[in-house]
């Protein structure tokens, strides 16, 4: 709607007539000033800056101030005596045509807000009703409208914020609070609360010296509050060792909340629970340090015996003739090969063990025989080391459902770890006994003791004392975390003790007793010397050349007849001419593999009744299944014993040229 005021009849609103008596003198004196009064009424609702206009019963303009006639745009002289609802049609149907007509037919003041769709802007009506007609303010509130909008967006939008932030803190693990710039709390979330076992009422408005916390680290904390308001800087810190609260570690950071005319208003602080974060990274940090304990004691374990290896080798090189001398050679090469196989059996087990990949062969035998097994595979350690060894066991059968194998390993490591923290001339004692329903293996020993600290972690990878650098077999720190997970495999228990440093150990082994006994009727290994009339043809295929010509040299003293080839391709052809009936063969070649070779020589008509035999340095059951399912007859791990390798070339007939 648009109007205009510009020259307003004033003979409508103003008016003089000449008097000739009194009376009519101080009728027309009375009639001057209502016609000024009125001219001053008017004058005023022109010149407002809300827009106004008045009409008569038929609705006609009786007068329109400027701002009407602004908004409008039309001249007040154009709408004076004019139909509103004719110069305005589009008010007819508006929300703002029924206060109108309401104000017009029953007096009373009326009042709309609303949005005209015609000009698209926001008016606020007032309308009032006067004799013969009705008079109206209005008002274009469209930008107010607009700010009122907004601000109640925003004030929406900062309570549904406040609401989420404060369900999102009271709910957090972490502890969270709000302080003013003297320390006070103005807002403390739920976890904080609990671990203070306080109520919202008790803490807001107060510091914390004011409910109660008095302690050096409270008025620390207090006094950071403090030092964040004043440098306007954040503030982080961790306290440790909390004996109020159980002897914790907390951090926490401390930043200052800064308004708009760029001071601080107020302090916001975050807390964490520290305690079992720094306790696995102190765990995480010590597994480390065993870790690389454990690598530089494996680098000196692996050189140990590579040293009076290279000594023996140079030995047998020098000593042409004096068959003595190389006899002893060889004996050293054998003994340092031996406990350097058995170093690496010893890490392949560890790790067969951590993959749940170790698969017991259970049989029903009696244990003594596993332990008189043990006793001679460690006696040599221990008659080396100078240490009397007693052993103790039952007339009567131990019967266990068992791998024998697996509990020969265990007991030989204990009472090797023995011997090797035992001084010279000490003592160590192996004693069986039953126990109810269990099978009770102890070994003890006068040696160097272990410390208490260390007695809870002596069945942990890695872990040694720390003075097993400073003798001559400090080993690996596996042997007892092997003992420990096979005998947990049998469903026994192994338990440590010792009376501390110098008061030497006891290592005590329950495994359930079986309820039958059933001899094992597995043949133990034996060395089988080859007949001089067993030969074989055999072909040796390694890409290590010196490991293919060694073996070879020893089979060709064996009286086999042997060739090589350092590949597949090349093994191919070397077996195509040789045809030979025994194939050792390595599996990772270069141009043609261990399995594609096989399978290639699997396929010709001559070589269906060759022995192949896989040489690797890969042992567990899926090595060994895949070398089957390529072709080979058998799979043997690097380093091959002598002994077996003979066994199986004895046990296999030559095939007929």
């Amino acid at each position: 709607m648009r109007f205009s005021t510009q020259a307003v009849p004033f003979h409508r609103v103003m008016f003089f007539c000449p008097c000739s008596n009194a009376a009519s003198a101080a009728e027309g004196t009375l009639s001057n000033r209502i016609a000024v009064h009125t001219f001053d009424a008017l004058s005023t609702l022109d010149k407002l800056s809300d827009a106004f206009f008045a009409v008569d019963g038929e609705w006609r303009f009786t007068f329109v101030n400027t701002e009407a006639a602004r908004q409008w745009g039309r001249a007040a002289e154009s709408l004076i005596g004019r139909n509103m609802w004719e110069e305005f049609p589009g008010l007819i149907g508006s929300p703002f045509e029924q206060p109108y007509r309401d104000t017009a037919s029953r007096g009373v003041p009326t009042s709309v807000r609303s949005f005209s769709i015609h000009t698209s802007r926001w008016y606020d009506v007032r309308i009032l009703p006067h004799t013969g007609g009705l008079a109206a303010f209005f008002r274009d509130i469209t930008d107010l409208k607009t700010s009122e909008d907004v601000v109640t967006r925003l004030s929406a939008e900062s309570d549904r914020e406040r609401r989420m932030y404060h369900t999102a803190l009271s709910n957090s693990a972490d502890m969270h609070y709000v302080l003013d710039v003297e320390g006070r709390f103005k807002f403390v979330n739920e976890p904080l609360l609990q671990l203070w076992q306080l109520a919202m009422d008790q803490v807001e408005g107060r510091s914390l010296p004011e409910i109660g916390r008095n302690d050096e680290a409270s008025t620390l904390f207090h006094e950071q509050v403090l030092q964040v308001v004043k440098t306007r800087h954040p503030l982080r810190h961790e306290t440790s060792n909390q004996a109020a609260f159980g002897g914790r570690t907390f951090e926490y950071i401390l930043m200052p909340v800064i308004d708009a005319a760029g001071n601080v208003e107020a302090v916001a602080g975050s807390s964490r629970d520290m305690t079992e974060r720094r306790a696995n990274e102190l765990a995480i940090f010590q597994e480390a340090r065993r870790k690389d304990e454990f690598i530089a004691t494996l680098a000196h374990e692996l050189r140990n015996p590579l040293a009076p290896i290279r000594n023996a080798l140079e030995v047998a090189r020098l000593a042409k003739g004096n068959d003595v001398a190389v006899e002893y050679a060889h004996g050293v090469m054998d003994r340092q090969m031996t406990h350097m196989v058995r170093l690496i059996d010893d890490l392949l087990d560890l790790s067969r063990l951590n993959l749940g990949r170790i698969e017991l062969k259970r049989h029903t035998f009696d244990l003594s025989s596993a332990l008189e097994t043990a006793i001679e595979t460690s006696r040599p350690h221990i008659q080396q080391s100078g240490l009397t060894l007693t052993i103790d066991l039952p007339d009567d059968q131990l019967c266990v459902d068992a791998d024998s194998d697996r509990l020969v390993q265990v007991f030989a490591n204990l009472l090797t770890n023995s011997a090797k923290f035992t001084p010279k001339e000490g003592q160590i004692t192996l004693r069986a006994i039953a126990d109810g329903d269990w099978a009770v293996v102890t070994v003890t020993d006068t040696g160097v003791g272990i410390n208490a600290d260390i007695l809870a972690h002596v069945f942990d990878s890695f872990r040694q004392e720390s003075d097993a650098l400073h003798r001559s077999e400090g080993g690996l720190g596996i042997g007892l975390t092997l003992v420990k997970g096979l005998v947990d495999m049998h469903g026994g228990t192994v338990e440590a003790r010792s009376g501390g440093k110098g008061l030497g150990s006891e290592f005590i082994v329950r495994l359930p007793l079986s309820d039958a006994f059933r001899p094992s009727e597995t043949p133990r290994q034996r060395r089988i010397a080859p007949s001089a009339t067993n030969w074989h043809r055999i072909l040796v295929v390694d890409d290590n050349k010196d490991s293919a010509t060694s073996l070879s040299m020893m089979l060709n003293f064996l009286g086999h007849d042997t060739r090589t080839a350092n590949d597949g391709l090349s093994g191919l052809e070397v077996a195509e001419t040789f045809r030979p009936d025994v194939c050792l063969m390595d599996i990772g070649m270069p141009n043609l593999n261990g399995f594609d070779m096989a399978q290639r020589l699997r396929a010709k008509p001559w070589a269906k009744d060759v022995l192949l035999i896989a040489l690797s340095g890969w042992g567990q059951d899926q090595d060994k299944e895949r070398s089957s399912q390529a072709g080979f007859d058998m799979h043997l791990v690097k380093p091959i014993d002598p002994a077996t390798l003979m066994a199986v070339l004895e046990a296999r007939r030559p095939t007929p040229r």
